[in-house]
């Protein structure tokens, strides 16, 4: 879990957030430019676990977003790596139509803690 001073769900997304979020809506289908127009009124939600950089993103309102058809599972994912070795997945949810959880997969060689383009070589693999 990051060192940070302690956050409010309602808060803005931090840069970094905002920056893998942008990715993960990266599609070019029509469901991917809705929750591209969703992100613009998304903000921090918490985390989904205590121990996990993984977080939720919520709505101040969902009056000006229009909802995103997804059958279930995740929405989108990254491949996260480093130094071309693969160390897991980031995956987007969208539960009743609006982006909700983010979180992270790391296979045995990564630390777990939430990628970012600083870091880690981000590649998007596509809406599923």
């Amino acid at each position: 879990m990051d060192h940070m001073p302690p956050r409010t769900p309602g808060e803005e997304l931090r840069p970094s957030e905002l920056e893998l979020l942008t990715l993960l809506c990266s599609g070019t289908d029509a469901e991917s430019a809705l929750a591209r127009q969703q992100l613009e009124y998304a903000r921090w939600g918490g985390y989904e676990f205590e121990d996990c950089e993984c977080f939720l993103i919520s709505f101040t309102s969902k009056r000006d977003c229009r909802s995103i058809r997804h059958g279930g599972g995740p929405f989108s994912t990254v491949d996260v790596g480093k130094g071309g070795e693969h160390l897991g997945q980031l995956n987007l949810w969208v539960v009743g139509g609006y982006l909700h959880p983010v979180d992270y997969i790391p296979w045995e060689n990564d630390p777990g803690h939430l990628p970012t383009s600083e870091n880690y070589t981000l590649e998007f693999v596509g809406r599923n």
